[in-house]
């Protein structure tokens, strides 16, 4: 008797250590499979590191942007009045559009800002070069350029389309 349980915790322990648990019938009937905790850490560490390396950090082939800044356009092209736009008040738009916190679309925008091709700035932005950061996004400023707007948001060179909302 006491062999036989030994055994059972043995096997128990060896499935349990695959990631696996194979269970027979319920109450029901039915068949059903239990999955060890290790086991679905596993597989869904590499289904969320493969989504975020292929939807959220990898630029677009199309355009060259990431979600993030084709958002951050997005909400400053409904923004637009020609005026600049303090940019603490652009992320909170772009917050709308951009479910992962603030400090993310910050980031992105004094890059998109440091390339000066999409938007115009204004006040310190900082340099690539010396590795100076930008001045907190409430002493700066931004507005899309004449090229973002010719270009980025005319129908002709860009398509437009429906997002799930």
């Amino acid at each position: 008797m006491v062999d036989d349980e030994n055994t059972m915790m043995e096997e128990e322990s060896d499935a349990q250590h695959d990631g696996v648990e194979e269970q027979s019938g319920d109450a029901t009937g039915g068949q059903y499979k239990a999955i060890a905790l290790a086991g679905m850490y596993e597989n869904w560490f590499l289904d969320y590191a493969s989504y975020v390396i292929l939807e959220r950090a990898v630029p677009a082939v199309i355009d060259g942007l990431k979600p993030v800044q084709r958002r951050i356009l997005h909400a400053m092209k409904d923004m637009d009045d020609g005026r600049y736009n303090k940019v603490a008040n652009i992320i909170g738009q772009t917050m709308k559009f951009h479910p992962h916190g603030d400090a993310s679309i910050g980031d992105a925008l004094v890059q998109l800002g440091q390339k000066e091709l999409l938007i115009d700035t204004q006040g310190n932005w900082g340099n690539v070069l010396t590795g100076d950061s930008s001045a907190a996004p409430r002493y700066i400023e931004a507005r899309l350029s004449k090229f973002a707007l010719d270009v980025s948001f005319n129908p002709k060179t860009t398509t437009w389309k429906s997002s799930y909302d």
